[in-house]
């Protein structure tokens, strides 16, 4: 099963993405709250706002490198061939540069991150305001800006193309590129 689950994986752009930016999401809230921790120990200050962006610093460091190495893995890692003929195809479908692929999708993350950050450090404020540890806060406020904001990306992803599928944008790339060219008349000619 793993290994199917796996194949799913790298084929679909609407599971890879969705579950890269997640997984980044989370998995950047280990260092994130390691480095709060550390910081909340060697400054000595109560104020929210300072181990607020701390955590918001932290947590885009860790993230986006994060994203980047599994959007390699999922894109351009192939160490498991598809079974079946359709399988096989659809992960031999070359997939967009690397480069290209992971700046657009981290650029479209950007344009929707005062959305994250404003949910993620709105609701780490109210529960360090509400007793809440710094460290705990983040594992609350991060993930719930996470969840809002991939179904907002999703949407926007499904409506711009961004999470169809290798095998259907080169389909359309070949479609596109065998399109006869319309001849016209040239009607000033005597």
């Amino acid at each position: 099963m793993p290994v199917r689950l796996f194949r799913l994986y790298q084929r679909k752009r609407i599971i890879n993405i969705n579950a890269n930016i997640i997984a980044a999401g989370l998995l950047a809230l280990l260092p994130t709250a390691g480095i709060v921790w550390v910081a909340r120990n060697l400054i000595e200050s109560e104020n929210a706002w300072l181990f607020t962006l701390i955590s918001v610093m932290a947590d885009i460091c860790a993230d986006v490198s994060i994203f980047f190495a599994l959007h390699w893995v999922a894109n351009h890692w192939r160490p498991i061939p598809g079974k079946t003929k359709k399988e096989r195809a659809a992960l031999e479908a070359k997939p967009p540069s690397f480069i290209r692929s992971a700046s657009l999708v981290q650029f479209e993350r950007a344009l929707l991150s005062p959305l994250y950050y404003l949910i993620a450090a709105s609701l780490m404020r109210f529960l360090l305001h509400h007793g809440y540890q710094a460290e705990h806060a983040v594992f609350i406020a991060f993930p719930t800006g996470l969840i809002i904001t991939r179904i907002v990306h999703t949407i926007w992803g499904l409506r711009t193309g961004l999470f169809r599928d290798h095998e259907e944008m080169e389909h359309n790339k070949a479609r596109t590129d065998e399109t006869p060219v319309e001849l016209t008349e040239d009607k000033t000619a005597p």
